[in-house]
């Protein structure tokens, strides 16, 4: 049974509404995370709002040893998410958990994570993390104060950071899980656990109002054809209700499919077909987080982790997109990137696969006399090749 002491939800104003959800109290949250600290002589003193995301909220909690760290709660008060919560993929999360040890594992400026609760007996009121506190601002807060030489060291430490990432290899295409139990384990980071490639994590479609089930065949794939006939199927798509699906048009779908396994090996031998680590949200400005010296960024650490699926270098290796950042300095990113032989090899090499990802993303769009096709084999398109899930 809960205990709520009181009303200490906090109030943080959005638009003219509470983003906090109603049912979560922060003295629940205290007492639950009581017993799972990683001193296991440790307790709660203080958890106080930081933050909130499109589907969950963060709090920090302090500890009577002096500690703070970070809590992450997947439960939101949007409509949207309220919607689609039902068909919210119930290993999301442990996707992500694993997807976090993985990188501190290998060295990446990512959080430690100490404790994960799926919450079934509702003492917080959602999934939740425990994991370490990063100080510091968001890039993207600090970006335009800095002198033009901060922001090209800045890029130059992002960019180095996105080339380790690159380097990872993995065996399967998919998303990441934890094989086993993780109750009880208070420190998650440095343990032994079992990380495999599994199903892929995919949120495409789920803003779809009429949809009723969750997608067909989420893999994972020991080949890239495969992988890509998948995609170009919908199989990553969440089921809509009878009588309100898209217009999609099969024989178009068909067509696709025979191209993808008519297009020859080259396009996908080698290195082109490593499989690796790839998460959109993890390079955005607002989750790099920076610690600054005398208007100078020193250090840069990253926080969230969201769908990060494994997929192969020619996909991991297009320019890149980031949000609020111009073609200025995506350009000066991009040159930076470009001086791993791996990444440039993967960037120039896998352009036409990565155009025909782009055809299998759009092919249950109906497409008059075969344009999409044809701009294929032309070569036409430009290279914004996007993640198929």
């Amino acid at each position: 049974m809960q205990s709520t002491l009181g009303d200490d939800r906090p109030v943080f104003l959005e638009d003219g509404r509470n983003v906090w959800p109603p049912h979560i109290y922060l003295h629940n949250i205290a007492l639950a995370l009581n017993n799972r600290l990683p001193d296991e002589h440790d307790r709660s003193r203080e958890v106080a709002f930081l933050s909130y995301g499109a589907s969950h909220v963060v709090v920090t909690l302090k500890t009577r040893l002096q500690k703070t760290y970070a809590v992450r709660i997947t439960s939101a008060v949007f409509d949207e998410f309220q919607h689609r919560h039902p068909f919210w993929p119930e290993y999301k999360e442990r996707s992500e958990l694993a997807s976090m040890i993985a990188l501190f594992k290998k060295n990446l400026p990512v959080p430690a994570v100490y404790a994960f609760d799926e919450d079934k007996d509702n003492l917080v009121g959602g999934v939740w993390t425990l994991q370490e506190y990063v100080p510091g601002v968001p890039l993207i807060e600090v970006l335009e104060n800095l002198s033009e030489e901060g922001k090209r060291d800045a890029f130059f430490q992002l960019s180095q950071c996105m080339l380790q990432v690159f380097d990872i290899q993995l065996p399967r295409i998919g998303s990441l899980e934890i094989i086993g139990s993780i109750e009880g384990i208070r420190n998650l980071s440095e343990s032994d656990l079992d990380i495999r490639v599994g199903r892929m994590v995919t949120l495409k479609g789920l803003q779809n109002p009429y949809i009723i089930g969750p997608p067909k065949d989420l893999g994972p794939w020991d080949d890239v054809r495969e992988w890509l006939k998948s995609v170009a199927q919908g199989c990553m798509l969440y089921q809509p209700q009878p009588g309100k699906e898209l217009p999609i048009d099969q024989a178009n779908i068909e067509r696709v499919k025979q191209i993808i396994d008519e297009v020859p090996d080259s396009l996908f031998d080698g290195p082109l077909s490593v499989n690796g680590p790839w998460a959109c949200d993890m390079w955005s400005l607002h989750n790099v987080i920076a610690v600054l010296q005398e208007e100078k960024v020193i250090k840069l650490r990253f926080l969230d982790f969201e769908g990060m699926q494994s997929v192969p270098a020619f996909v991991r290796a297009k320019t890149p997109f980031i949000q609020d950042v111009s073609e200025e300095w995506l350009m000066v990113l991009l040159e930076f990137l470009l001086e791993h032989p791996g990444f440039r090899h993967a960037h120039e090499q896998g352009r036409t696969a990565r155009h025909l990802l782009n055809l299998a993303e759009n092919a249950w769009i109906p497409d008059p006399g075969d344009l999409r096709i044809k701009e294929f084999f032309a070569g036409d398109w430009d290279d914004d090749a996007t993640l198929a899930g």
